[in-house]
């Protein structure tokens, strides 16, 4: 048996990646942990996105402090990269394949205000979420599905 630990990240395949990582840095709050390229035949860089690290560890070392990043494997990430010369068709949400983000918040009414703030395209009303709370869908920059959901404990 595979025994997964986390989720790594999954990817969305975009038109421009700067600007997608732009939205998603200012709509989301998410943050940039590495980025690459372009790789040819590609003219756009590759980046790799997710959530800020924890905060940074100080240690100290013969009367001094050094900075460690705890890096990379703290959670999950996006990973946008160029999106290839294939025409884009519209989606919903019951088409076969992978449908969407939901990202959990900790106050659902804040979060539903910063993204009309933000003026994103909402699809549909709150409704319930299965397992409980509230979710609503909208769409990113480039028209992917994305949901932010409440979980009560």
């Amino acid at each position: 048996m595979l025994k997964c630990q986390r989720l790594d990240h999954f990817a969305i395949a975009a038109a421009d990646t700067t600007a997608m990582v732009a939205w998603y840095e200012r709509v989301l709050g998410l943050v940039v942990h590495a980025e690459a390229g372009p790789i040819a035949p590609q003219t756009q860089k590759v980046y790799l996105i997710g959530p800020p690290p924890p905060p940074l560890l100080t240690e100290k070392t013969n009367e001094s402090s050094t900075r460690v990043m705890l890096g990379l494997r703290q959670g999950w990430m996006i990973e946008v990269m160029p999106r290839n010369d294939s025409p884009r068709h519209a989606r919903n949400s019951h088409e076969p394949g992978l449908s969407h983000g939901a990202w959990c918040v900790a106050d659902f009414d804040e979060g539903l205000a910063h993204l009309r703030a933000c003026n994103v395209k909402f699809l549909g009303e709150i409704v319930q979420a299965v397992g409980g709370g509230r979710i609503i869908s909208f769409q990113d920059c480039e028209g992917n599905m994305m949901q932010i959901v409440e979980r009560k404990d």
